[in-house]
């Protein structure tokens, strides 16, 4: 059984209009969107055209008001740039990441930076983690440039002297193993796991060394 019912098709220019309306009172449309839905009630093209010049003049419709009240949602749920303008244009509304800037002051690397902050509360010197922050950032619609930027700013909070990555590995490892790497086949894949990581071989080593020393103190 299916519960997608037909669309009732318009029979005048009243009912084309009656469903621009009730579209509009549900929340704000830009142009496209609105003529994509009202297509589906009425084939008349010149219907269409009527009322959509109808909204607008009555204020109804204005796709400069639809750019900033979507920028400023997107903007609440932390979204960057590039997610912002993909959003615009399958709303039909082609802007580019750099006119943002223009349309309002807003600062997106600091967003950004915030996000790191809440979401890593330690620094992004292993490659690993780096790359995770990337992917993290590119995921909300940052742009590569920004993200760069960001991470360098985000980890000039912290000391490389202060930074210490076999401790950091070393954690890592008693997370995932539980008992002594004998065999060189553990060793070799618990190897793997902390190169593929970002740690250095002689980090890997010592940490190794130090696991299997804790477990026989343990």
């Amino acid at each position: 059984m299916s519960f997608n019912k037909p669309i009732k098709k318009a029979t005048d220019i009243a009912g084309v209009k009656r469903s621009a309306f009730w579209h509009l009172s549900r929340r704000d449309h830009s142009e496209y969107e609105l003529r994509l839905k009202l297509a589906r009630k009425t084939e008349k093209q010149d219907w269409i055209d009527a009322v959509i010049e109808e909204c607008f003049n009555y204020h109804y419709l204005d796709d400069e008001r639809f750019i900033k009240n979507y920028i400023r949602s997107a903007q609440n749920k932390r979204l960057g740039p590039q997610r912002i303008t993909q959003g615009l244009k399958l709303k039909g509304l082609d802007i580019k990441s750099a006119e943002l800037t223009h349309l309002d002051d807003f600062d997106y690397q600091k967003q950004a930076l915030d996000l790191l902050t809440q979401k890593y509360k330690k620094p992004l010197f292993n490659t690993h983690l780096k790359q995770k922050a990337m992917l993290f950032l590119q995921g909300k619609g940052y742009c590569f440039d920004d993200i760069f930027i960001v991470i360098d700013t985000y980890n000039e909070n912290y000391s490389r002297e202060e930074y210490d990555a076999k401790s950091e590995a070393l954690l890592l490892l008693q997370k995932k193993f539980h008992m002594r790497l004998n065999e060189q086949k553990q060793k070799d894949k618990a190897t793997r796991f902390l190169i593929a990581r970002g740690y250095s071989f002689s980090d890997v080593k010592d940490a190794l060394h130090i696991f299997n020393n804790t477990i026989d103190d343990a």
